[in-house]
């Protein structure tokens, strides 16, 4: 049967096909990740894993077959069971990047973490692989020099030549259009050109697919085109069609029969697969990420897929291996691909899908350290709202903020979902983005030395409008989300408007935020009656202070606030009149926070820009009252959420919330009763995924 579908004739036009599909494989999966998120998650977690992940199965496999390693020193020439260790040994980046593809996880900080992880130990493997080809040639022959420098001024030209090039035809293609085809064409015809060209230089031809893809730029417009133009004929035709051939060469038989022979290649692939598992779980665990996720991480390390099968191949048809070992690889391939899908299966809980692991917030920034700031924009009004909060917290070259303007449109007909970096491309006429371009664009021209503004536009529907919001979150590596609130105040004080969609976003972004989240709305004191041109605004502004992990990073806020001299910051805490006094690991951690702020206060005390105040309550009744009786003295009111939080202060409170997503506090603040034109700053700190 075998034969009859594919006849010896046509081995060689289907070899040619699956070489094909393995370099266009290598090039879309490198297309697809944005190398600067990727490089700017690199942690010590990252770069540990990925060197441990090939050096130590490489040296347990290594010690297993000890004689034949100083034969290969010796001689130069390769065996059987070398080939076995360096081939289990690597971590493909292109497979594990398909794997969390498909379970959508590419954006998400385990599938960074992953990702960078891969691409270190792809880097080792690359070095390792070179390493082995000149020994093999000897070090001092020509042939190895110009090889290794070929392919070195390869990389160099497509990263500082080909990758520029490239960014200008974005910035030239107008906003929300696709590339023009003749673009992605040439991409691909040069993929395979540098497939070829590594081949030629003796190297790996996949590589040179995938060193090429990883300098298109990701994304919109013009990653996105190529990965819609070409991944369905690659993954349905051209894989596929490799795929089937490949393992269909395997005579699982020989395993049987020659099962004795095989033990030591048995032995071998187990051994690597242990080691590389306990390798990626140990550092992952040591910098304390959850055990579920660290599994999953370690399980997704150890994927084995098509490019291992293209190796496997090359291998056996340049008889490097024998039909026995290549049915064993392929055999032990299909075991790892069920034990991975299995594993994740059980492991993976998509609701998890931007848990951080890293501190994204404020209580861990560094006090001179640049503030990252996400800011989304659905309403024209939304633009003057989140100008005049920037001016409160009264950025400067010592304390920089870099924001990042998300304007949300909600997607309407049949379009397809996208979104538009304005960095990237020229902008055009859409009045809906016009105005946020323009408005911060100016902003940013005003404090130049003390913020940079990055603006988006993203269509998309509003069941995944929060998506849009986290990933940019988690790819930007911002501390801060600010969302505004659903409910509308005119002037004069008075609600005029309540956006139910708004509240839905806002509720899901709080529930699975990758960073901090802030929900702030306007009343219409804030900044009025200032000349719009200055940014140094003296601002009144009250921290209410209750206890627990938000209220202390929005301390930490208030604190940075209070280190510019123009703006009034006090900070009031809320104590109970009766409370049993427990030191708690909480507890000890708002005295500490306190007693920072009351150190600056002393040290401060000639030119007392902060002050610290302390007022004691007896229940929820009595907090409510108080807040009443300081509503119109300040500007601006920070606050945390403590959402769920019960407390002595707040008892009673939580029974007449009307908008529980801003907490008790803030809900108070909100209250259409209350007769203030304040703004009010919501803040939840980072939530950390258990």
């Amino acid at each position: 049967m075998k034969k009859v579908i594919f006849p010896h004739e046509s081995q060689e036009l289907i070899c040619t096909a699956e070489y094909f599909g393995c370099s266009i494989y290598m090039f879309i999966s490198a297309v697809k990740i944005d190398i600067g998120a990727t490089i700017r998650s690199a942690g010590k977690v990252v770069i540990i894993t990925g060197v441990v992940s090939v050096i130590i199965p490489m040296a347990f496999g290594l010690l297993l077959i000890r004689p034949q390693v100083a034969e290969f020193i010796q001689s130069g020439t390769q065996n059987e069971e070398m080939q076995v260790v360096l081939m289990n040994s690597f971590s493909t980046f292109s497979i594990i990047i398909h794997v969390l593809d498909e379970l959508k996880l590419v954006n998400s900080e385990l599938g960074l973490l992953a990702l960078t992880a891969s691409l270190v130990s792809d880097g080792i493997s690359f070095s390792i692989t070179t390493l082995v080809t000149v020994l093999q040639q000897k070090l001092s022959s020509v042939n190895s020099i110009i090889d290794m420098s070929a392919t070195t001024g390869f990389m160099l030209f497509a990263g500082f030549v080909i990758r520029p090039v490239l960014f200008r035809v974005i910035r030239r293609t107008p906003q929300g259009s696709t590339v023009d085809s003749t673009v992605t064409y040439m991409l691909i015809t040069m993929a395979c050109l540098s497939a070829v060209y590594f081949h030629v230089f003796h190297q790996l031809q996949c590589i040179g697919a995938f060193a090429f893809g990883m300098t298109v730029p990701a994304g919109q417009p013009l990653g996105s085109a190529l990965v819609k133009k070409f991944e369905t004929f690659m993954y349905g035709i051209l894989m596929t069609i490799g795929v089937v051939t490949s393992v269909m060469r395997a005579d699982l038989r020989l395993i049987l029969d020659n099962f004795g022979d095989l033990s030591l290649y048995m032995g071998i692939i187990i051994l690597i697969f242990g080691a590389k598992l306990v390798a990626c779980l140990i550092p992952s665990l040591y910098w304390k990420m959850p055990l579920v996720d660290s599994l999953l991480f370690a399980v997704i390390m150890t994927c084995r897929g098509n490019v291992e099968l293209g190796y496997y191949l090359l291998a056996r048809d340049t008889k490097m291996i024998g039909e026995d070992v290549f049915a064993l690889l392929i055999f032990f391939m299909i075991l790892n691909s069920t034990f991975v899908a299995v594993t994740v299966k059980c492991l993976y809980d998509p609701s998890k899908k931007y848990a951080g692991y890293q501190a994204r917030n404020i209580s861990h920034l560094k006090p001179k350290a640049e503030l990252r700031i996400l800011a989304c924009v659905h309403q024209p009004e939304n633009i003057a709202c989140i100008i005049r909060l920037l001016d409160a917290f009264h950025p400067n070259k010592d304390r920089f903020i870099s924001l990042y303007v998300l304007h949300l449109i909600q997607l309407v007909g049949r379009n397809i979902p996208f979104i538009v970096s304005h960095q990237k491309q020229k902008p055009v006429s859409d009045s809906r983005a016009h105005s946020v371009v323009i408005s911060f664009s100016q902003y940013e021209q005003r404090n130049w030395d003390s913020l940079s503004v990055s603006m988006f536009t993203a269509l998309s529907p509003s069941k995944s409008m929060n998506e849009d919001i986290s990933l940019l979150a988690l790819g930007n590596f911002t501390s801060l989300i600010l969302l505004p609130l659903h409910r509308k105040w005119s002037i004069h004080g008075i609600i005029t408007a309540e956006d139910n969609f708004i509240r839905t976003v806002n509720q899901k972004v709080l529930d699975k935020a990758p960073c901090s989240v802030g929900i702030f709305f306007d009343r219409g004191k804030l900044g009025r009656g200032t000349s719009v041109a200055s940014s140094k605004t003296s601002h009144s502004i009250c921290m209410i202070f209750l206890g627990g992990p938000d209220d202390r990073e929005t301390l930490s806020l208030a604190k940075r606030i209070a280190n510019d001299s123009s703006a009034s910051v006090t900070v009031i805490r809320f104590i109970p009149e009766y409370v049993q006094l427990i030191d708690s690991e909480e507890s000890l951690l708002d005295a500490w926070a306190l007693e920072d702020i009351k150190q600056i206060v002393d040290k401060n005390e000639a030119k007392p820009n902060l002050v610290y105040r302390e007022h004691t309550v007896k229940d929820g009744a009595d907090t409510a009252f108080a807040l009443r009786s300081l509503a119109d003295d300040y500007d601006l009111f920070l606050v945390g959420r403590r959402f769920g939080v019960e407390s002595p202060q707040t008892d009673g409170l939580s029974e007449w919330a009307e908008i529980p997503e801003l907490g008790i506090i803030g809900d108070l603040l909100a209250s259409k009763y209350l007769n203030t034109k304040a703004a009010v700053l919501v803040v939840q700190q980072q939530k950390k995924m258990k």
